[in-house]
């Protein structure tokens, strides 16, 4: 029932739906708009490969998307996440593992339906995690639905739609149909969110602006032995 049997395109929240539908999609997709996995597509889209690594209380090695603007091809970068990067370890357990975003979505689902060969795709928007410190590794909360990482979601499914992928779960469904409406006002609703709204308190408006473009990118990353490439 919540495996989203007998559609092409699935789509369910965190770490509970990696655990549901890694198993039954060839393809699996993870949004993390601010920041992981649009920090990860500006690394790869300059040529850099990143690798994926286990958060710990020692470990803060995330960068944020402004401070990727300019990388040199070849680099090779480590990030942790609690969220995307913990999603995307989870899942290539069991399926081949994508880092989708608003900046790469349509590249995303292409370079996707290539990879699935008509199996299912999964697209998983990350969620934050309510009363968690970024810096304190160790701990996790109760995941809080992120509405940057719908409309991420939203538009890699109407990219996926669009390339005459289907049928959609209705999960999958409204989230495309959702992104569409919003998609006209997408620079206020970034900012305006609450994790726009700690970004921008913390200064980091650039990160929600880098966050905000809309196929920008031609990146593809794809996690290969813990490494985006």
């Amino acid at each position: 029932m919540f495996t989203q049997d007998g559609f092409g395109v699935r789509m369910e929240w965190g770490l509970p739906g990696v655990e549901a539908l890694a198993p039954h999609c060839t393809v699996l997709i993870i949004v993390d708009v601010l920041s992981f996995t649009t920090s990860v597509d500006l690394a790869v889209s300059q040529g850099a490969r990143v690798v994926v690594q286990a958060p710990t209380a020692e470990t803060t090695g995330l960068k944020r998307p402004s401070e990727l603007r300019s990388v040199q091809a070849g680099t090779e970068l480590t990030f942790t996440s609690p969220n995307g990067g913990r999603l995307c370890e989870r899942a290539a357990q069991q399926t081949r593992v994508m880092a989708g975003c608003l900046r790469n979505a349509a590249a995303v689902a292409d370079k996707a339906i290539d990879l699935a060969d008509r199996g299912p795709i999964g697209v998983i928007p990350a969620g934050e995690q309510w009363g968690v410190n970024f810096h304190e590794r160790q701990k996790s909360g109760p995941m809080r639905v992120a509405m940057e990482d719908y409309l991420g979601a939203g538009a890699i499914v109407s990219a996926l739609l669009a390339e005459g992928y289907s049928p959609a779960s209705p999960e999958a469904a409204f989230a495309a149909t959702s992104y569409r409406t919003a998609e006209p006002y997408l620079a206020e609703l970034l900012g305006g969110c609450g994790s726009g709204l700690e970004l921008g308190a913390k200064g980091l408006s650039e990160d929600i602006a880098l966050a905000g473009q809309v196929n920008v990118s031609k990146a593809t990353p794809t996690l290969v032995n813990g490494v985006f490439q």
